[in-house]
């Protein structure tokens, strides 16, 4: 596993949000908006790395950014697995003077999908929060960090 697997475990689940929020009582409408295009699903309000994106008309979409640190040793012992950390971002963008509702809304069922000491993938979530909230010109942005830890076998 390397820090691409991790991050793929990571965007993974975020594409589960909605799947994840209806088996949770969630009954308004889908957080993630999608289309088949040759057999494979598009997010038409997602902007993940290095994938073409436009901005929605409808101004309501996430962007996600993967960072992580060098990895360090997780014991010391002489074939210790590597500790990986990092934050997954999450920002939230509706237009402005739209309200707060809706974008806290979407806010706290990723806080709920990301819940702290969440195990999945070789994936630790650390804890999950807001860490900026503003608006420019067009946009409210709600931003929202994933702190996560791996602990991986050396290759």
């Amino acid at each position: 596993m390397t820090e691409f697997d991790i991050q793929d475990s990571l965007f993974n689940k975020f594409r589960t949000l909605d799947v994840f929020a209806r088996e949770n009582g969630y009954t308004g409408e889908p957080f993630l908006k999608t289309a088949d295009v040759n057999g494979e699903t598009v997010y038409k309000n997602v902007h993940f790395p290095n994938v073409p994106f436009s901005v929605p008309d409808d101004g309501d979409w996430y962007d996600l950014t993967f960072i992580n640190n060098e990895p360090v040793s997780a014991a010391i012992m002489e074939g210790a697995q590597n500790r990986y950390t990092g934050v997954l971002y999450i920002d939230i963008y509706s237009p402005i003077d739209s309200g707060e509702a809706e974008v806290r809304n979407k806010y706290e069922w990723i806080v709920r999908l990301f819940s702290r000491d969440l195990y999945f993938d070789d994936v630790v979530i650390m804890r999950c929060y807001i860490s900026h909230k503003g608006n420019d010109a067009v946009s409210y942005k709600l931003q929202v960090a994933v702190e996560w830890t791996a602990d991986i076998d050396k290759e």
